[in-house]
């Protein structure tokens, strides 16, 4: 099994554990992958490093994403200008499920996705609703009509289609699996004007 398989493979036994993943979205991807390049990002060898610890059920998937790193096609969404060079050089993530990901899905989207300690991941939205599920590390999420929340190892933070929210990274890093799905399922997050 390659690497990103066993990412797919402990992704899938997450979702088939956690309630609130699989009332969120049904598993609907091939296990054929796609043909998607590895593309390496600065903070690549912090996921590769990642040593902060996940839960009983978050675990198998920590250490998948760790082996697996140079294998992801990690992408950055937004623009130094929208967010500086610290946010580019300590945050990163790659389709693992979806349209253009490593396993074809129109259904859903599954992405690995780190963000380092001590960043503002500014206000946005996007059309598609999303689960983040943390799986090792910690953050503050904000949400319009929401009051924050710190999100920590095993627990998952649904927001709605278009619902303005932030995030905020102090002393530790987090590393999640993010779950999208509905409409507007092929668009990327919008930074807020």
């Amino acid at each position: 099994m390659s690497g990103l398989a066993r990412v797919l493979s402990a992704a899938r036994t997450l979702h088939a554990a956690t309630p609130g993943m699989q009332a969120f979205s049904p598993w609907k991807c091939s296990t054929t992958p796609e043909d998607r390049p590895s593309q390496p990002m600065p903070a690549l060898d912090r996921v590769k490093g990642f040593n902060l610890p996940g839960t009983v059920a978050t675990q198998p998937l920590i250490d998948a994403i760790r082996a697996a790193a140079d294998f992801g096609h990690w992408i950055q969404t937004y623009t130094e200008a929208e967010v500086g060079r610290n946010f580019l050089d300590n945050y990163g993530y790659y389709e693992l499920i979806g349209p253009g990901g490593h396993f074809r899905s129109d259904q859903m989207r599954g992405y690995v996705a780190y963000w380092g300690p001590g960043l503002f991941y500014d206000w946005h939205n996007h059309a598609a609703e999303e689960l983040y599920v943390c799986l090792g590390g910690q953050a503050r999420f904000l949400a319009e009509g929401r009051a924050d929340v710190i999100l920590t190892p095993g627990e998952a933070l649904y927001h709605s289609a278009y619902q303005p929210h932030a995030m905020v990274t102090e002393d530790q890093p987090i590393l999640t699996f993010v779950l999208w799905r509905g409409p507007g399922l092929a668009d990327l997050p919008r930074m807020q004007a």
